[in-house]
């Protein structure tokens, strides 16, 4: 398996890049989006780190 990217953790088992024992995505980086470009709350996004800023 690749390197880890100590940056990205991702616990999404079916995700091709994952590294399942360790947690973290094997990727360089990756993109995060959204349905709007307005979103103010976590669901709104595909990013489990969201915080909306004022």
């Amino acid at each position: 398996m690749s390197e880890i990217n100590k940056a990205i953790r991702c616990n999404v088992d079916s995700y091709r890049f994952h590294d399942h024992s360790r947690q973290y995505c094997t990727l360089d980086g990756i993109k995060v989006g959204s349905e709007c470009d307005c979103s103010k709350e976590k669901c709104d996004t595909e990013c489990a780190s969201f915080e909306y800023m004022d």
